[in-house]
């Protein structure tokens, strides 16, 4: 008897087992399929369809400002900023990493500068740039519940023509 309760306990161990790592391959590929689609979204000058990518409390993070924005609102926002200012601002992956409750994509994105913020130097308007970026995300219930960019802020400025300005 002993003998099948221990063949019992191993098979529930093995099935339960197997199920988790089948739960955590397919999230891991709905990760991943979200990625894909972040990009796509990104590439279409969507907001709303980004917006809905996130949920309500996302705190994001970039070089291009300090410290987190928080929400849906400030993802439309931001990313609204970068949609006028370069129009043709486009994205293409390089790598997705994916596990199930994260995702890290490299990407290249570029455009041209051609509606500079009120902050910006004339000197940039029109200049093209193209970056290496990678961004990390956090993903709960397939909601982008964190998101860290990272991308090299000096390259850009190089780009822009800031260092030949004297």
């Amino acid at each position: 008897m002993k003998k099948i309760k221990d063949i019992f306990t191993c098979w529930v161990f093995v099935t339960f087992s197997m199920c988790a790592c089948c739960s955590c391959e397919s999230q891991t590929i709905n990760n991943k399929s979200l990625a894909t689609e972040w990009i796509n979204i990104l590439n279409a000058h969507d907001t709303t369809g980004l917006s809905r990518l996130y949920s309500d409390s996302a705190k994001l993070a970039s070089p291009n400002w300090e410290g987190f924005i928080s929400g849906r609102d400030a993802v439309k926002q931001t990313y609204s900023r970068y949609f006028s200012s370069t129009p043709d601002l486009q994205h293409s992956i390089n790598n997705i990493l994916s596990t199930d409750s994260a995702v890290i994509i490299e990407y290249t994105f570029y455009g041209t500068l051609l509606n500079p913020e009120h902050n910006t130097p004339e000197y940039m308007r029109g200049k093209k740039y193209s970056l290496n970026a990678c961004t990390v995300m956090s993903i709960r219930n397939r909601k982008i519940t964190k998101q860290q960019t990272y991308f090299d802020q000096v390259s850009f400025l190089k780009q822009m023509g800031f260092f030949d300005q004297r």
